[in-house]
């Protein structure tokens, strides 16, 4: 089997950091197999967030306070 490729994870949201990664066969510590955290500082903001009125990229969309469709 090919190394996966797996994302450093800071704030333990299940979402990791593409810009931090590394490959292996079995899953690291601190890291997650899934990438698009935007603020990994902050467990509360990641791509499967609500969006809520608070001045923030809660869903990591790349807009603040969006509107939901």
């Amino acid at each position: 089997a090919d190394a996966a490729t797996w994302y450093g994870d800071t704030d333990t949201d299940t979402y990791g950091n593409a810009a931090i990664s590394q490959r292996a066969c079995a899953q690291p510590s601190g890291f997650v197999n899934r990438a698009g955290d935007c603020n990994d500082a902050a467990n509360a903001v990641n791509p499967g967030a609500t969006e809520v009125c608070n001045g923030i990229d809660d869903n990591c969309a790349g807009g603040v306070d969006e509107a939901s469709a």
